[in-house]
């Protein structure tokens, strides 16, 4: 299957059914719905900063808590996502009819507390606990921030405001390794600090703290922030949808939310094993520091992913306008096309400097898509059930993808490989597996999500 296998689809419907219907609430300003995305997006940030520090703390961690690659992966996915699982759904069914932005403050201000929670952790049970607290405090942004983003701007323009959002979950990550190898640089030779009620802070520690105290003065500013009016209602009505309801409507889709949400979740299963794993990777094959590895590639991450994004919103703003019903999906599944092969390859190159520039190569491609990928859920489902659904495509992602992508990759150097120096090697292996199954998900769904979209534009209030 190539990508010229796939033909394009239009709006074949009037354009009267494609325009929004004048019952529809206004739109906020554009300056208005501008500084709410700004503020978002920083909140994005803070979300994957304090998620993914750890990932650069692993080394450190082994060695103090005595633990396995297997039981840091646990650290690393599942005990972030089992809470996130199990809050997610409850907290996004508020995001549908309770104040969004309100909520998203709280859950900023919640999961930072958590964050330097794991600075402050004694043993590995304790810094287990205090990453299933920043689980419970995310489940909550991503379906909130969504649907505000989603009533802010017209259809052709949601992609642009969800890949802002995702430039905010790169430069998080970004971050995430050039701030966590700043603070490792200076603080890797200074003693531990002994504080009191037994609380002992070891040097790798407070790149925890430092990440997790400006969340907590963001989340006031997220207060400056306005609630828009809400869009994409099928009778022009806010009302609260029971689960059971939404089930129903997903199911009459299943296709479609096939092909994006399962799309996501198998992209991220593919990809976050590898890039998790990759500092420890050099760590171990090349003897590279950990503050010079999390420099390289938090500044490689910076650099490319922002760019990639707001081509990907470009390309699919400009598909959409052209009448391309399919124009999200269309993005995301061309992306996953050149990613898999080349994210499959990079491990086992033979030198730091081209792991280097596949690394970069890997990251442009496969964040193309990120933007369209949540347009396209967000722009098939009515208002009422945004956030839920939301939640479901949280909880593929977070839960089956973050915590069972680093653990597969892990499962394979501790039980297939049984050497942690093979650990290139069960990067690529899980690459390989995962990357065509995330593709053929994308592909099955290609005219479904057209029809989805299509019927969206003819029956919702936008």
């Amino acid at each position: 299957m190539t990508a010229t296998d796939v033909e394009p689809v239009t709006v074949t419907d009037t354009a009267e059914a494609v325009q929004p219907l004048s019952s529809a609430p206004p739109l906020p300003s554009r300056a208005t719905a501008n500084y709410s995305l700004f503020v978002l997006t920083i909140v994005v940030l803070f979300t994957v900063l304090d998620r993914q520090v750890l990932a650069l703390m692993i080394e450190p961690l082994k060695r103090d808590f005595q633990i396995s690659d297997t039981q840091a992966a646990l650290l690393i996915g599942a005990a972030f996502s089992l809470t996130y699982a199990i809050a997610g759904l409850p907290i996004a069914r508020l995001a549908d009819s309770r104040n969004r932005r309100n909520l998203v403050a709280i859950c900023i201000a919640f999961w930072s507390l958590a964050t330097i929670a794991c600075g402050m952790a004694q043993s590995y049970v304790q810094i287990f606990i205090a990453r299933l607290c920043v689980g419970i405090g995310e489940a909550g942004y991503g379906p909130a921030t969504w649907s505000i983003v989603a009533d802010s701007y017209p259809r052709e323009k949601v992609a642009f405001g969800t890949s802002t959002l995702a430039i905010g979950a790169a430069v998080g990550t970004g971050l995430a390794l050039f701030l966590g190898g700043s603070v490792l640089h200076f603080v890797q030779d200074l003693p531990s600090v002994a504080l009191p009620f037994g609380i002992l802070i070891r040097p790798w520690q407070w790149a925890f703290i430092v990440v997790g105290l400006p969340g907590l003065l963001w989340a006031a500013v997220v207060l400056t922030t306005r609630e828009p009016a809400r869009r994409g209602l099928i009778d022009g009505k806010k009302q609260s949808v029971p689960v059971a309801a939404v089930a129903k409507w997903m199911g009459g889709e299943w296709r479609a939310y096939l092909a994006v949400i399962g799309g996501i979740c198998m992209k991220y299963l593919m990809s976050v094993g590898p890039v998790q794993w990759l500092p420890t990777m050099f760590f171990r094959e090349f003897g590279w520091s950990l503050p010079q590895i999390g420099l390289i590639l938090g500044a490689i991450t910076l650099i490319v992913s922002p760019v990639s994004m707001i081509l990907g919103a470009k390309i699919s703003e400009r598909w959409t306008r052209q009448g391309r019903s399919d124009a999200n999906i269309r993005v995301m599944l061309f992306g996953l096309l050149a990613a898999v092969p080349v994210t499959a390859v990079m491990p086992l190159l033979p030198t730091p400097t081209l792991i280097l520039s596949v690394y970069a190569a890997s990251i442009f491609i496969s964040t193309l898509g990120i933007g369209p990928s949540i347009a396209a859920f967000q722009l098939i489902t009515p208002n009422p059930m945004r956030a839920q659904v939301s939640s479901v495509s949280q909880f593929s992602t977070n839960v089956l993808a973050f915590a069972i992508g680093p653990l597969i990759v892990a499962l394979f150097t501790d039980y297939l490989f049984k050497d942690p120096s093979q650990l290139r090697y069960s990067m690529a292996l899980s690459t390989a597996i995962l990357g065509p199954l995330a593709i053929l998900c994308v592909w099955q769904g290609i005219r479904p999500y057209a029809r989805a979209y299509e019927r969206a534009c003819r029956e919702f209030l936008e």
